[in-house]
């Protein structure tokens, strides 16, 4: 085991993750005083899924189905659009003078002997910082399917849209949740879509995206195929280069296969952090901290399977003041704002 952090470059705090969860933990962090922080993101941007997936004007509500759930913290929102959470997200992230990495994903973190962490980006870069937050979320480890892919279709088969897909492909979406529907209403200008789904209907997603995706296939602007439940995948090593054969003895042809089958706790990323599971579910006390001293989970993981935006602002607000703030990490806190 590697020595504890020292040096110019050691952080206070390094997030990993700069979705809610990680911009709320930020900003409190920020607050209490804590200056040298630094968060990393695996996507282009932070708050990716809601700029990337949420089509313009989309409604975005601050709590998921009707939770009763109220802002506890410094960071909130009102139910809006698209555009406005995302200008107000924006707004803290300069007000507080936010630093993001972009483009950076996290491939380790590593406890160092006498306390504090390292971690390696995929290019090798190291981070050292004392504390860490994980506030990546459940798709840091997507669902896979439960067929072989053949390893000659990398790049070709997608589980997330952090890269861009090229206009004019062909796109099979296979999915039939939130995240399915809302792939398909990103990806339906400028490229031929269809969303496969085994069931007959969409009860997993919401309303609006339920609606949104009617609208496109009345009007023709993507396919949806119901009861459509794949065997395998091929590789024609054509330029349509994946064949999906389906149980029904069906075949077609497309350019890009993306899943959208949900997310998984990454567990295989937390245990090698030294965090101990529950079955799939990390361990945590009341104040997010894990069995890592010094290391917090933030957002969906700590969500129980109902997360939403104000719940993932709530664990950033706890993992601050009543984590890192006592005993951690020196704050300045300012009496009431603790809220212990």
């Amino acid at each position: 085991m590697a020595e504890g952090p020292t040096g110019t470059d050691l952080l206070d705090l390094l997030i990993i993750g700069a979705g809610p969860a990680g911009i709320a933990t930020a900003v409190e962090a920020r607050r209490a005083g804590i200056q040298r922080l630094l968060l990393l993101e695996k996507g282009p941007s932070h708050s990716f899924s809601i700029e990337k997936l949420y089509t313009p004007g989309k409604r975005v509500d601050k709590v998921y189905l009707g939770q009763d759930v109220d802002c506890e913290g410094a960071v909130c929102i009102v139910d809006g659009t698209r555009e406005t959470v995302l200008a107000t997200l924006d707004d803290f992230v300069r007000q507080y003078g936010l630093e993001i990495r972009s483009h950076t994903e996290v491939s380790r973190i590593t406890p160092l002997e006498g306390g504090g962490f390292e971690a390696a980006d995929a290019q090798g870069t190291l981070y050292r910082a004392k504390t860490v937050v994980i506030a990546i979320g459940v798709f840091g480890r997507p669902n896979k399917p439960d067929y072989p892919i053949p390893a000659s279709l990398k790049g070709h088969v997608r589980f997330d849209l952090t890269e861009a897909v090229p206009e004019g492909e062909r796109v099979l979406v296979v999915g039939g949740g939130n995240t399915a529907l809302e792939y398909v209403e990103y990806l339906y200008a400028g490229r031929s879509v269809t969303l496969a789904y085994r069931g007959a209907e969409f009860n997993k997603a919401n309303e609006v995206n339920r609606r949104i995706l009617q609208e496109l296939e009345a009007s023709r602007q993507a396919a949806v195929w119901r009861n459509a439940d794949i065997a395998s995948l091929k590789d024609t090593g054509e330029a349509s280069r994946v064949e999906v054969l389906f149980k029904d003895g069906r075949t077609a042809r497309f350019n890009r296969v993306v899943y959208a089958l949900g997310g998984a706790t990454p567990e295989g990323f937390l245990r090698q952090a030294g965090v101990e599971l529950d079955g799939r579910h990390p361990q945590v006390d009341h104040r997010y901290h894990s069995t890592v001293h010094g290391l917090f989970l933030a957002g969906d993981l700590v969500a129980g399977g109902r997360g939403s935006i104000v719940k993932a602002f709530n664990t950033g607000r706890a993992v601050v003041w009543e984590g890192l703030c006592q005993g951690h990490l020196e704050c300045r806190i300012p009496g009431s704002e603790a809220r212990l």
